[in-house]
């Protein structure tokens, strides 16, 4: 329920800010919006409102900038049940995705990127025609595998896998550089924001394990080399030290999850080449914690391999990797992820909000748009409460947030 109006001019005056670039928060800010468009960011007793301009008072609250959550499935699924989710009707899946998505626009998410579903084009033309509320869709459609990885039993169950046989809700497989040219070739054609693919698997069954490799480095090359010629970047799935490698050798834009076995840490070396090459880091702490793969806590090597990447300057994203409402309830489980880097890896409030604002927008290559509170950029912002940068735990409650504003219209009011 909305109790406030705001028009197409207005200043959010009083606020302290917390622009998304790190810097101290600043207190007393004056920010006016234009046609859904930052034009000033400025101190309340130096900056000169237009005499008829919409005044929003903010004393003791903090304004921020709209969260991004780099790595989110937004396919409709209720439960880990994976033969009931495949056999479930896509009509049904996707009107569950559309509620989904107005749950972690609720939580202070304005942008969402896509770690593999089959709505997710749609609902991004959905978002964007007006015909939904939800946060800014970065759509990739399916991820690719390779054909046989999947994770329902093939022993048990007839799942059909011949090639381009489409995988659940979430991935497609893909077999030999022709079919993989093709594959990103359509994807393309269906206005994806980035390729996502599977270098490893993720070891819901002995077939399909996550020390396995899903594609060889010819195959991984294609899909690099095929999406950064029409401009996409690519994100990649990597859940054992080897698949880690050769995304890096191959020149991935992200690396998903990251984890590997035991003893195999993040040499510097390796954390170099990262960084040299600008490559983020989705860790998607959370969701191995959550789940029929939980585990009681993440493994210190996994850490220390974590962190030792962000001493050397990758650049870590907040990724909740949300897939299904039962185990990772939308909203709430996107939200945990920013908690986790804090509680988890170790950063300051500050730099998770940084992880989760400007970071997101690079990755997505729309940070000249969104990310951070600056003039000329897009007004993605959060009305919140609480103080966020001195204790990251008030984000947790939605009940914190005054106001979510996207493109400068208020979407939100609690």
């Amino acid at each position: 329920m909305k109790n406030m109006e705001l028009g197409k001019e207005y200043a959010l005056v009083g606020a302290t800010l917390i622009d998304g670039n790190e810097g101290v928060p600043a207190k007393d800010t004056v920010v006016v919006v234009k046609n859904g468009v930052i034009e000033k960011v400025g101190d309340s007793k130096s900056t000169k409102l237009e005499h008829n301009i919409q005044e929003v008072y903010l004393h003791g609250y903090y304004l921020m900038p709209g969260l991004i959550d780099a790595h989110a499935h937004l396919a409709g699924a209720v439960s880990d049940n994976w033969i009931g989710e495949t056999i479930t009707p896509k009509y049904l899946q996707a009107i569950r995705a559309v509620a989904h998505a107005k749950r972690v626009l609720e939580y202070g998410f304005t942008t969402v990127r896509s770690g593999g579903s089959r709505y997710d084009v749609y609902l991004k033309r959905a978002v964007n025609e007006g015909t939904i509320l939800g946060p800014r869709i970065m759509a990739c459609g399916l991820g690719l595998r390779r054909t046989g990885a999947h994770p329902i039993r093939g022993d048990i169950y007839e799942i059909p896998y011949e090639g381009g046989q489409e995988s659940g809700a979430q991935s497609l497989a893909v077999d030999g550089v022709e079919e993989i040219r093709k594959a990103i070739r359509k994807l393309r054609a269906q206005n994806v924001d980035h390729i996502k693919f599977f270098a490893s698997g993720t070891g819901f069954w002995e077939k399909e394990r996550e020390e396995d490799i899903q594609f060889s480095m010819e195959e991984m090359k294609m899909i690099v080399d095929e999406a950064h010629m029409v401009g996409l970047p690519t994100m990649c799935h990597a859940c054992n030290l080897r698949a880690v490698k050769a995304a890096l050798e191959v020149g991935v834009d992200s690396i998903e999850h990251g984890s590997h076995a035991e003893g195999d840490e993040y040499d510097e070396e390796m954390c170099k080449k990262m960084a040299e090459k600008g490559i983020f880091l989705t860790p998607t702490l959370s969701v191995c914690l959550v789940g029929e793969l939980a585990i009681e806590k993440i493994p210190e090597y996994i850490i220390n391999s974590f962190r030792r990447a962000i001493k050397n300057g990758v650049k870590v994203l907040l990724g909740g990797d949300a897939y299904s409402d039962s185990s990772t309830p939308y909203g709430r489980h996107n939200i945990g992820e920013i908690k986790a880097l804090v509680d988890i890896l170790g950063l300051t409030p500050l730099e998770a909000i940084t992880s989760a604002t400007k970071f997101g927008a690079e990755v997505c290559r729309i940070d000249d748009k969104i990310g951070t509170i600056e003039e000329g950029k897009l007004a993605d912002l959060l009305v919140v409460r609480k103080d966020p940068s001195s204790n990251i735990d008030v984000l947790m409650d939605k009940e914190n947030i005054k106001y979510i504003i996207k493109e400068g219209s208020l979407l939100i009011e609690y």
